[in-house]
């Protein structure tokens, strides 16, 4: 198998690591531009090709992995699909919140965005045990200290903030468990605290069969000692399930508490952990068959809501 990786940053090297852990037969190709980073990459990575740039790369890869910046996933995936590449995996927010049209090359069969936190276990147990045409409102949050400081470059502009970043996460979390992204703005407001764009944001949403979506994302809070995201699920008959990471809480309608469902109690072993089992189990699927990854659909869906919110945001300020 041929694994093709575009950038090898932070995320580029734990796809890398998880891969490899998975499959030692693979062989890898990776672009990274930083001539320093590439001499040093060399020393240590002695089954790697490294090379510059793509122009030389004309033969088509099983998997290709695009991890760089938002501002060019669109160019390097049009070069991807026209080399033929057999599947495609774009991290996240694929291509930034002003890409939301399906251009005619995509293919939503091998196209698949880096939506991670799908893999989370007490979100596959919300996926098959919670009724989707019972649910009446949602809530998501995710709350982090992050920024400590003004950031510079794309992480200061209009691919970056907390809606982009990490917000895009939970608002998929929320596409995926309700299994629709039309949703119409109610109401948005957001705060830039550190950075010149979205810090801090609150928005509330109405789906096409009026399920109420709440949102509020805050990546400059210092009480918050690590990064947490949550949901809040409200059915119809008034059950209340709230899901984080590690645990389901289920509340009957008068608001007590009746069964807690631990992590640990529904998490698989995976055979490679680094950075967590929802990253392991993201390589797995796309070593298979993609069932659980995002496709372009969903990636596209993200965006959509995300262009709302933040237009709503400055036509409100008008």
């Amino acid at each position: 198998m041929n694994i093709l990786i575009y950038g090898f940053g932070r995320m580029g090297l734990t796809h890398f690591t998880i891969l490899n852990g998975l499959n030692s037969e693979i062989d890898f190709t990776i672009i990274e531009p930083n001539k320093f980073l590439r001499s040093l990459l060399k020393t240590n990575f002695d089954k790697v090709t490294f090379y510059k740039d793509d122009s030389s790369l004309s033969k088509a890869f099983d998997i290709t992995l695009i991890t760089t910046p938002p501002f060019i996933h669109l160019e390097l995936l049009k070069k991807s699909i026209n080399r033929g590449d057999k599947k495609i995996f774009v991290e996240k927010p694929f291509g930034g919140y002003t890409n939301t049209t399906k251009d005619p090359l995509f293919n939503s069969k091998n196209l698949y965005i880096g939506y991670v936190l799908r893999y989370n276990p007490c979100i596959q147990w919300a996926k098959s045990n919670i009724l989707t045409t019972d649910i009446f409102s949602i809530k998501g949050q995710f709350l982090s200290n992050t920024l400590e400081k003004k950031p510079v470059g794309w992480r200061n502009g209009p691919f970056s903030g907390v809606l982009n970043e990490v917000g895009s996460h939970v608002i998929d979390l929320i596409q995926y468990i309700l299994g629709t992204s039309s949703m119409d703005v109610q109401s948005a407001n957001k705060q830039s605290v550190i950075s010149d764009v979205d810090d801090i944001l609150d928005a509330e949403l109405k789906t096409e069969t009026n399920v109420t979506v709440s949102l509020h994302f805050n990546w400059v809070k210092k009480e918050v000692r690590k990064p947490v995201f949550s949901l809040e699920i409200l059915m119809k008959d008034g059950t209340k399930y709230f899901l984080d990471q590690q645990q389901v809480l289920i509340y009957n309608d008068i608001g007590k508490n009746i069964d807690k469902i631990s992590v640990t109690d529904i998490s698989e072993s995976v055979p490679f952990y680094l950075r967590g089992i929802d990253f392991t189990k993201q390589m797995e699927d796309l070593l298979d068959d993609c069932s659980v990854m995002a496709n372009v659909n969903d990636g596209l869906g993200v965006n959509k809501i995300i262009k709302k919110i933040l237009n709503y945001e400055d036509n409100s300020r008008r």
